[in-house]
């Protein structure tokens, strides 16, 4: 359009002023004497004008028509230029063209359009305004896209509402991500999550560059650095089991004197030794001191120890079965208390003594009574903190605590998952057997013996390196299986062996009430109950029947570390509905053992099959990716295994267990249960382990995941050569100390040898009774000083008459020498010569100059004195001036002597550095110990 105005212009000239009247003479002149060629020419040109033609400025007209009408005028021009004599078309052709043949208004429309489109180029900024310029001179294009504009009026408020928003995200720094979402025309449902992403790895990638303990590293930097502290961690732990020995150690008696001279006699004796109680009374202090921790039952306290034996705590060890009445004897001799124990096991019991033929399910319930123990008293009274121990790590297979953590403690201990999930040897496994229950004679149930002897005989045969126990619902159930034993070995001499009596790990069969404290690798359970001659089942089943009969089953189930057999003649659908607790958790326990953790379903809650993060779905995914069978989530109880993979050619077995730095791994706080316990734990229940670091796995994916994938497949390659499961037996902890044996009359280790002080002797021409003399003599007091002091004035002038030609050290001579002493830069109160350091820690004795004990300072004595105190632990007076004396090699003690001995014995009391007991002097607890030996 723009062109054909341009030419327009072009024709017409911008100066034409020829006379209307001239111009159409010419114009008839010039159109008679065109040539018939021309005219035809001209005729059809004429002939083809377009007939949709509109007038008005609109912007509206249609392209197409536009597009007819320019190339009209352009044939037109053409046409009029083969006329002889005509090269342009003058005004009045124009005219006469425009009369005869409607128009459109090119050129206005064309300014018009110009102008309405740089209006609306003007609403956006650069580049997309050339970019619209260059693409509107397509006027297809402008009429669809204006058109579009119209007809969705919204989405012109919605533009401007994106570019707001882009601009607000350009201010925070995420111009270059929104570029990315429009040059990679991402979907809207897609931009949300793709500038969240982008906002959290930005975060991510400032939290790691601004701490430095995620700065980047691998995964096995990471492995080496928890393994540096596994490894300091664990002789930390060794180091003080060594100290806690040292420190014992030094509390010993360092001398065969006081409580420890009583000890020592009553050893030497042959016969006429005084009560263990007498003798414990006469030497406690030495006898704390030799073995500060008892380990003793209620009883053996009364009888052992005297009233007034206190300890600085008391512990009770199963404090659910005491007594209150037999726990006061211990009470009141510590100043803490402290009772371990749990109310969801057994309480103190009267059933032995007051019905000793349980089997009796018609007799009176009230004859076994169970009793409130010291450990209810404490927690109802309010007074004591109670602390839970929820670790669990007796059970190497999390299915023999599943039931007593989810039915009793409210699912809330921590226990760990074995490698092995399913194993003939680990677990809880269901025997069913049609056995009869002699209700009107025995009241036990001999088939039910029989088969138990039976799986006591195959469990030595197939396991003889497990221990093996056995409980009984009844006393009269435990004697039959005694005697089912008893029989079956008789046929297997060559299992004789493993029937020994060991307290740890012998074999026993036990009944219900006295199994508690007992675990063994294998627990064979047998209820006895079951269908009678008249095949009928009765509800009553001795002592778990019973009130608190749920606890007696708890304690009974959980014995085993690796596999309970449950041999029982009844099922949980036999028993039906109960009243009494134990009897409903006995029938849910027989459906447990028959069904496995299915039957506590709703108490385990969800199976624990899904990932907890998108971190552990994308290393599943890669492992699954590498062809192995992954269950994530593994275990039963509030901690898993976050992902398992099963191992290939071993059945029911994880090859390894992955861990990654969720919730799992941050659920202990401590490092020490999070690194090293933990994961000693798994590794004693069989679990080879690799940990995964979320920031090695988010920085360099590629590089952890072929760790990864060497690690897994090297397990696979391995040969499979027995149980997974492995042996958590541990050796003991070595104990290092060093032992020196050192006799008890040898001379203490904190005593250094008195040391006497030699020089050059002082020139005889020097007067020493003129003062003015004095600093003569200032190399003579400084080389003595320095060997002798703190020494005494008397010492002191006896040296110069050793180092002189004096016979006798008058006063003048004296006073020289103080002056000397002064000039020499030493202190003295005129008795003492000090010089200067710290003398108050040295106790010299022996050597060949023996001080009396005038000679010898009151902070020497006193430390003397002490140190003794502490070395007898507990000494008379005259007990300690006679050590004191024989330490300064005094072989006669006078009265001289003992008063001052006594008088500083007395200022160490009123100092509170020494205390009396009853048995004499002992050192203070506030005074710091001298370790030196």
């Amino acid at each position: 359009m723009l062109e054909f105005v341009a030419l327009q212009a072009d024709v017409l000239g911008p100066n034409a002023s020829i006379d209307r009247h001239m111009h159409a003479a010419r114009l008839r002149v010039q159109l008679e004497s065109a040539t018939a060629a021309a005219a035809r020419s001209w005729g059809d040109v004429l002939a083809t004008a377009p007939e949709d033609s509109t007038t008005g400025t609109s912007l509206d007209p249609e392209p197409d028509a536009i597009r007819r009408h320019i190339h009209w005028a352009r044939r037109l021009l053409d046409a009029a230029t083969t006329v002889p004599n005509l090269r342009r078309l003058e005004s009045a052709q124009i005219n006469l063209l425009r009369r005869t043949h409607p128009h459109i208004d090119i050129k206005g429309v064309a300014d018009e359009y110009q102008q309405a489109s740089e209006g609306l180029f003007d609403k956006f900024d650069q580049p997309r305004r050339d970019e619209l310029r260059r693409a509107f001179a397509d006027l297809g294009y402008a009429a669809e896209s204006v058109a579009r504009l119209r007809a969705d009026l919204d989405g012109v408020d919605a533009w401007f509402d994106l570019q707001r928003s882009m601009s607000k995200l350009e201010s925070h720094g995420l111009g270059t991500s929104v570029q990315h979402a429009l040059a990679e025309d991402l979907p809207k449902a897609s931009v949300a999550a793709f500038l969240t992403e982008t906002v959290l790895r930005g975060w991510i990638e400032a939290q790691i560059q601004s701490d430095p303990r995620l700065a980047a590293g691998s995964g096995a930097d990471r492995d080496e650095l928890v393994a540096q502290f596994r490894e300091l961690d664990s002789e930390l732990a060794k180091t003080a089991v060594t100290r806690i020995v040292e420190s014992a150690s030094a509390r010993r008696p360092r001398s065969a004197s006081g409580q420890a001279a009583i000890i020592r006699r009553e050893a030497e004796k042959k016969r006429k030794h005084i009560a263990v109680r007498e003798l414990i009374g006469q030497t406690k202090d030495v006898v704390l001191a030799l073995h500060p921790c008892f380990m003793m039952s209620p009883l053996a306290v009364s009888q052992y120890l005297p009233a007034e034996q206190l300890f600085d705590v008391v512990i009770f060890d199963e404090a659910s079965q005491v007594l209150p009445g037999d726990a006061i004897n211990c009470v009141y001799r510590g100043a803490a208390l402290i009772a371990a124990g749990d109310q969801k096991q057994l309480p103190p019991t009267s059933f032995f003594e007051a019905n000793a033929d349980d089997g009796d399910e018609d007799g009176d319930e009230d004859l076994a009574n169970d009793f409130e123990s010291i450990l209810d008293l404490m927690k109802s009274s309010g007074a004591f903190t109670a602390q839970s121990l929820r670790w669990h790590y007796r059970s190497r297979h999390e299915h023999l605590i599943a039931y007593s953590n989810a039915s009793f403690y409210d699912s809330r201990l921590v226990t760990f998952p074995g490698a092995v999930a399913e194993s003939a040897d680990a677990g809880v496994r269901y025997f069913k057997v049609d056995g009869v229950y002699r209700r009107s004679a025995g009241r036990d149930n001999p088939i039910e013996a029989r088969h138990v002897a039976e799986r006591v005989l195959h469990h030595y045969t197939t396991r003889p390196n497990k221990s093996l126990g056995v409980v009984a619902f009844s006393t009269a159930q435990r004697d039959a299986i005694e005697a089912a034993v008893e029989l079956a070995r008789s046929n297997r001499p060559d299992l004789d062996a493993h029937f020994d009596e060991n307290r740890v790990s012998g074999f026993f069969v036990k009944s219900l009430e006295s199994v508690q404290g007992d675990e063994r690798d294998v627990i064979i359970f047998s209820t006895g109950y079951g269908p009678d001659e008249h095949g009928k089942i009765y509800r009553q089943f001795g002592p778990v029947g019973r009130a608190g009969g749920e606890r007696r089953l708890n304690v009974a189930i959980t014995r085993a570390k690796e596999l309970v057999e449950v041999v029982t003649s009844m099922s949980a659908g036999d028993i039906g509905e109960a009243t009494s607790a134990g009897t409903r958790h006995l029938r849910r326990y027989l459906d447990f053992a028959e069904r496995g953790p299915a039957a506590l379903a709703m108490e385990l809650g969800p199976s624990g099959l899904d990932t907890e993060s998108p971190f552990e779905d994308s290393v599943v995914d890669f492992i699954r990716g590498l062809g192995f069978d992954v269950q994530p989530q593994v275990g039963v109880s509030g901690y898993r295994i976050d992902i398992g993979v099963k191992h290939p050619n071993l059945a029911g077995a994880f090859m390894i267990g992955i861990e990654c730095d969720g919730a799992m791994y941050h659920s202990s706080r401590a490092a020490r249960d999070r690194d090293r316990l933990r994961h000693q734990i798994l590794e004693g229940l069989g679990w080879n382990l690799h940990h995964i670091w979320g920031t090695a796995w988010y920085r360099h994916p590629d590089r952890e995941k072929e760790r990864l994938r060497q690690i897994l497949e090297g397990l696979a390659a391995q040969p499979v050569v027995g149980r997974v499961v492995a042996d958590e037996r541990q050796t003991p902890t070595p104990v290092v100390v060093d032992v020196v044996e050192t006799p008890l009359d040898a001379p203490p280790g904190w005593v250094t040898e008195y040391q006497v002080g030699r020089t050059t002797r002082v020139p005889p021409q020097i007067d020493l009774s003129d003062p003015l003399n004095a600093p003569a003599l200032i190399p003579f007091v400084q080389a003595i000083a320095g060997a002798e002091a703190p020494l005494h004035t008397d010492v002191l002038a006896q040296r110069l008459r050793e180092h002189s030609d004096y016979g006798r050290i008058g006063s003048r001579i004296r006073g020289t020498l103080i002056l000397a002493v002064r000039q020499a830069g030493l202190a003295t109160d005129g008795i003492f010569v000090r010089n200067g350091r710290d003398d108050t820690a040295v106790v010299r004795s022996g050597g060949a100059f023996v001080r009396s004990v005038d000679q010898i300072p009151d902070d020497e004595l006193g430390r003397a004195l002490e140190l003794l105190t502490q070395d007898a632990v507990v000494i008379t007076e005259d007990a300690l001036v006679t050590q004191a004396a024989a330490l300064f090699g005094w072989k006669r003690i006078g009265g001289d002597i003992r008063t001052r001995l006594l008088g500083i014995i007395l200022a160490l009391l009123r100092e509170r550095r020494l205390e009396e007991t009853d048995g004499g002097l002992k050192r203070s607890q506030a005074a710091s110990p001298d370790t030196r030996r």
